[in-house]
């Protein structure tokens, strides 16, 4: 005799690149031991991709989490492990307040509240760029394959220049749309460094202000009572 189905909720997250809400399910037991084996590896490939894994096991619509910015990512991860698990996490936060020139050094136990996460959105910001009165390119918010470590400072240039190739989606003139499949790394190189300072920072600040996945709340100590203000941002190290 075949066991019995188990239905489960469908709930709506907003994605800010889309513009709209989308379908998702909650964790399922299989999804939680996909993230606990990935994280007991500690390679940070595998965590990265058991998220996607996870998201794209939870969407119940036809999109690619491959191409979701970072941004949605962690929105959507933060929204399903609140709907499937609970919106609160339990943390410590350690004072560090002075109290008649000594610091109060005392840890006070704390909820975070899932719930209060929020994007935050840059003023002004266009992901079409114009080099020149007829050149300029077309910009897109990296996904969560994009690595920006670097090991060495002498790698630096080169990590800068692959994340920006990696997320150009064309160049564009008066007369055609120049897409990276049509060009290399090399010859997109070139065109980079023809570019004026100005230019370069322009590009620069649209990484540097893309949107935010944000936490902000109030913690008070138990100890000396100072009400300190929570600011957290990189939310999925709160799960990594």
């Amino acid at each position: 005799m075949a066991l019995p189905q188990i239905d489960y909720p469908v709930f709506e997250i907003y994605l800010k690149s889309l513009d709209r809400k989308v379908k998702f399910r909650p964790f399922l037991v299989r999804e939680e031991k996909l993230f606990l084996i990935a994280k007991e590896s500690k390679e940070p490939d595998d965590i990265k991709n058991a998220i996607l894994q996870i998201i794209n096991n939870c969407c119940l619509e036809d999109i690619d989490v491959n191409k979701i910015p970072l941004f949605d990512i962690e929105m959507i991860f933060i929204k399903l492990r609140a709907m499937s698990v609970g919106e609160s996490v339990q943390l410590e936060f350690h004072c560090k307040n002075e109290v008649d020139g000594v610091e109060c050094d005392t840890t006070t136990p704390y909820v975070l509240n899932l719930d209060k996460v929020k994007y935050v959105m840059p003023e002004g910001q266009d992901n079409k760029i114009m080099l020149t009165d007829k050149v300029g390119l077309k910009l897109k918010y990296p996904d969560l394959g994009i690595s920006f470590d670097v090991e060495d400072e002498d790698d630096l240039y080169d990590v800068a220049m692959g994340v920006l190739f990696n997320n150009v989606e064309y160049i564009f003139d008066e007369e055609n749309l120049y897409k990276p499949e049509e060009y290399t790394e090399k010859e997109f190189e070139v065109f980079v460094e023809s570019l004026t300072l100005d230019k370069m920072k322009q590009i620069q600040n649209f990484f540097t202000n893309a949107p935010r996945v944000v936490l902000e709340d109030e913690v008070e100590c138990i100890k000396c009572g100072f009400k300190h203000t929570i600011h957290s941002e990189d939310l999925l190290s709160f799960f990594i």
